[in-house]
């Protein structure tokens, strides 16, 4: 087996500058809480510059360099860079284990044959990690130990199988990491690398260090130190940040959203999904918590029409109170992917679909964008919405057999039909098509024993000469909007042919259409 490791050095200090990409040069250093008497923890390289080192407490490093920026990293934006590594690796391998924050190994055995070396998968690793915001290290070796600390003696480091004796003998003790005891009895020894601990016999060492001993031992000879246990797949994406000053107006809210969607974005893009469902989780001032949450027709990328959404929300329902921090929880959905036909006409590119469709929905409101259906009653000109999606391909567009051709897929009928002429007796059936009235319109009617006998409806109409019905309908009267109606077509002296109907609940006539 052949494991990864990527590491992010000075997690603490790149886990804020992801969040807040306007501390990417300054002369940052974070510390282990807010307190001045707490350690800082990680350093940038311009606060290194100014004589900041981990170690220190706060107010040592305020006194040592006045002008570097003591910050404590969120929880949220530390556990999102997390997630937004595990992502990363993800991109190349679903067995993954993580060691802590900023470290994360994972199975690269079956990946040689698609890059073709070792050194190229460590690169590409780098490169994922760079797209999130991580600039990592990566090491590969047979185990998790040995590759662990090959992150950490360069970029990308590579160690051949059957070399990680020779690879850790030069390496220090303290890579190794031993505890606290057991580095005073190493020193106490006289050891400095991990070659001198592997030279001694692994039953001695475990006799004098204890539990510790043997793990240690074995990492010293290169061999795994431990069992490479793959963990659970998480499905769910989280970013948040918080606000140093409270916002209370909605365009630099969204700001600060947009950021949190981009990354999100960048870290779908690495799982091949988009954004199929958000939820915003709004920390207001005061101790107030709220939720928005975003329905998507179809699960796309594009952050400007998830934007979109959220205004439309927040405009139509302000949060009330200004908001201090604000988490995007994201639901995944595989962006769709279609084979076009030959034959058949040209389907929309389901990316851009779905970015239609969020605007759309950003528009008008989600819950009016979608496909029509019909609902399961028998009350007339009844409809209703169901979730778009593109049909479903059935072939490669060879032979298929598609709706409104013949058997053949000709388009022309059976032989006898293709060469048939219409005679001189031959008549065409001219459709008759409802143009129907959305909402009904009200009509004036005069009805003798139940029949319109003279029906206007705005300027059209007149005596009826001839008409059809009454077809009844009634329904819903277990539940929901009853209705009972009584339909009828009718044609007028000015020669319009219309639709009517009688409300038998209402006592009222509406005009359902006009034909033409």
């Amino acid at each position: 087996m052949r494991i990864a490791c990527l590491w992010v050095p000075d997690f603490p200090v790149q886990a804020l500058r992801r969040s807040a990409p306007d501390l990417a040069e300054a002369p940052l250093a974070v510390a282990a809480g807010p307190s001045p008497r707490d350690v800082i923890v990680a350093v940038a390289a311009e606060a290194a510059a100014l004589g900041v080192r981990p170690g220190m407490t706060a107010a040592q490093a305020h006194q040592v360099a006045p002008a570097a920026l003591l910050r404590v990293t969120p929880a949220a934006a530390a556990a999102a860079a997390d997630e937004a590594l595990a992502d990363a690796a993800g991109g190349f391998s679903p067995r993954l284990m993580r060691r802590g924050p900023g470290e994360i190994a994972l199975d690269v055995g079956g990946l040689l044959p698609r890059f073709g070396a070792e050194p190229r998968i460590a690169h590409e690793l780098l490169r994922a990690c760079r797209r999130v915001g991580l600039e990592a290290r990566a090491g590969i070796a047979s185990g998790a130990g040995v590759a662990r600390i090959a992150a950490r003696c360069g970029d990308a480091v590579v160690v051949r199988a059957g070399d990680e004796r020779a690879f850790m003998a030069p390496r220090p003790l303290a890579l190794l990491e031993p505890p606290p005891e057991a580095a005073a009895m190493l020193a106490r020894w006289g050891l400095a690398t991990a070659g001198e601990l592997a030279n001694l016999a692994r039953r001695e060492v475990a006799l004098r260090l204890g539990p510790a001993g043997v793990p240690l031992h074995r990492l010293a000879c290169g061999e795994p130190a431990e069992a490479f246990i793959p963990d659970p797949a998480r499905e769910a994406l989280r970013e948040g940040v918080e606000l140093d000053d409270p916002v209370g107006t909605l365009e630099p809210f969204l700001f600060v959203t947009s950021g949190l969607l981009a990354r999100l974005a960048q870290r779908l893009e690495l799982r091949g999904e988009g954004f199929a469902g958000v939820l915003l989780e709004l920390h207001l001032e005061g101790g107030g918590r709220r939720e928005v949450q975003l329905a998507l027709t179809a699960p796309t990328r594009d952050v400007p029409a998830v934007l979109a959404l959220a205004r439309l929300q927040l405009e139509t329902h302000p949060p009330g109170a200004p908001v201090e921090g604000v988490a995007a929880l994201v639901t995944p959905g595989r962006v769709r992917l279609a084979q076009g036909s030959l034959f058949g006409p040209a389907l929309p590119a389901p990316a851009k679909l779905s970015t239609t469709l969020a605007r759309l929905a950003a528009l008008v409101g989600p819950d009016r964008v979608g496909a029509p259906a019909v609902p399961d009653t028998h009350r007339p000109g009844a409809c209703a919405l169901a979730p778009f999606a593109l049909p479903e391909s059935r072939g490669s567009g060879f032979g298929v057999e598609r709706p409104g051709l013949g058997a053949r897929g000709s388009g022309l009928g059976n032989d006898n039909d293709r060469f048939r002429t219409p005679g001189p007796e031959t008549r065409t059936p001219v459709p008759t098509v409802l143009r129907a009235f959305r909402p009904p319109r009200d009509a004036r009617v005069d009805a003798v024993d139940g029949r319109p006998v003279v029906v206007w409806v705005e300027a059209i109409g007149g005596i009826v000469v001839a008409w059809g019905g009454p077809y009844r309908f009634a329904g819903d009267w277990w539940g929901g909007e009853r209705f009972a109606r009584d339909d009828f077509d009718v044609a007028t002296t000015d020669g319009s042919l219309l639709r009517l109907h009688f409300d038998r609940l209402a006592r009222r006539w509406f005009a359902d259409g006009l034909y033409d």
